[in-house]
């Protein structure tokens, strides 16, 4: 897929906002991270759309983030909003892959991860 300068910065950008909130979140600073990754959310949507692979990446890092904040039930809606999106975006990216690796490991708990 070849994309041009101003979804490579958005790309970029929503990243970034990404790798802050978890930093953020480390920190304890749920309420800034939130903020971030709602960003991050925004940004995505408006470039690529609610069903691009990029917000099943941020949707999954803010979902955790509402977990820890004891929001369970927002953050599994957002983590099956997720898993939604790879699912359907998988086939696309290889036939054989969703046979072998139903998600992505990005999906899968992460050792150590609250």
């Amino acid at each position: 897929m070849v994309i041009g300068l101003g979804q490579e910065k958005t790309a970029a950008a929503a990243r970034s906002f990404v790798i802050w909130g978890e930093e953020l979140s480390r920190k304890r600073r749920y309420a800034d991270a939130e903020k971030l990754y709602q960003r991050a959310v925004s940004l995505v949507e408006r470039t690529w759309g609610r069903h691009h692979p990029m917000m099943a990446e941020v949707l999954e890092c803010y979902a955790d983030l509402l977990v820890r904040t004891n929001r369970a039930d927002e953050g599994i809606a957002m983590k099956s909003r997720s898993e939604a999106i790879w699912r359907a975006y998988i086939p696309r990216l290889c036939r054989t892959y969703k046979d072998v690796h139903p998600l992505p490991a990005c999906l899968v708990e992460r050792e150590g991860s609250d």
